[in-house]
């Protein structure tokens, strides 16, 4: 055991075959997850929700032991009065004390603060750092998500493996004949088939009265959950304006549907003619009230 500065005494954490005693205690918690299960816990920022939630991380077996291997060179850090330069200290590996002694911080109001900086990031080199702080969704795994949440959560995630499942049919190996996406209704198809496992009433081509006593038709829509997903084709250059002006028209249009409260919009920019894709879906994503009817408004490009 160890005692802390305000008295308190400290039970050493035993994993990955080193003893730690003086590691802050998010560090030990870790790994103590890491070697019971193989992950770690952290709150994440969640987009489809707006909101922050737990998740776990699963890492893999080299990963769990180069997370304790750079946890030790830490707790021999802090051991050594923490010193100005990582790489005076007997024990920490060269790659470990590289790292350390040359990380960078960056802040989100834009400061910039240069090395040494040796805060556990500077340990962790740069994967393990991306890793536990903006992980591949792929690896993510959302906890205590619950009913609409949780649904959103997956029909997003369906929506970002758009891209790299439309590359891959239209990219089949030698032999095989392409199952060619390369129009809106492709790809409103395609969404359908990925989607339907996820939105167990999902139907396509619902009627929605539109101005003049003409209808328009929103490609995918659920009654149960209330979701509309329009899907939009960019071909060619210069056309990315005429998609935006659409979606506005789109927008005052759905909203007065009962089975719209949320409506998806899915951009597929086949020509890449979107100068700045992250942007327009922010500035075209949002919570809108028309007519005292409320929508939630979410927008995603794609990239074949």
């Amino acid at each position: 055991m160890s005692e802390d500065e305000a008295g308190d005494v400290r039970i050493a954490t035993k994993a990955f075959g080193h003893i730690y005693t003086v590691l802050p205690e998010h560090v030990r918690d870790d790994l103590d997850s890491l070697q019971r299960e193989g992950a770690v816990y952290a709150d994440h920022w969640i987009d489809e929700i707006g909101d922050f939630r737990h998740v776990r991380i699963a890492f893999t077996l080299e990963e769990r032991a180069e997370y304790a291997r750079r946890a030790w060179a830490y707790e021999l850090w802090i051991r050594a009065d923490e010193p100005h330069w990582a790489r005076d200290v007997h024990g920490i590996d060269e790659d470990i004390a590289r790292d350390a002694d040359s990380y960078v911080v960056h802040t989100i109001h834009g400061d910039t603060f240069e090395p040494p900086n040796h805060c556990f990031a500077a340990f962790l080199g740069a994967h393990l750092e991306v890793l536990l702080c903006a992980p591949d969704r792929a690896r993510q795994q959302v906890i205590e998500l619950h009913g609409r949440e949780a649904f959103l959560y997956d029909v997003k995630r369906v929506i970002d493996s758009l891209t790299p499942t439309i590359r891959s049919f239209n990219n089949r190996e030698k032999g095989l004949s392409p199952w060619v996406v390369a129009q809106e209704d492709d790809a409103r198809d395609l969404l359908y088939v990925m989607l339907r496992p996820v939105v167990f009433d999902l139907a396509k081509e619902e009627a929605v009265p539109s101005r003049a006593g003409t209808h328009k038709f929103v490609d995918l829509y659920s009654k149960s959950v209330k979701l509309f997903l329009e899907v939009k084709w960019i071909s060619k250059r210069n056309q990315w304006k005429r998609i935006v002006e659409e979606i506005h028209v789109d927008v005052q249009c759905y909203i007065a549907h009962p089975s719209c409260d949320t409506l998806l919009f899915v951009i597929v920019d086949a020509a890449r003619d979107v100068p700045d894709p992250r942007r327009l879906e922010s500035e075209l994503s949002g919570v809108q009230t028309i007519s005292g009817r409320t929508v939630d408004v979410r927008v995603y490009i794609a990239e074949p």
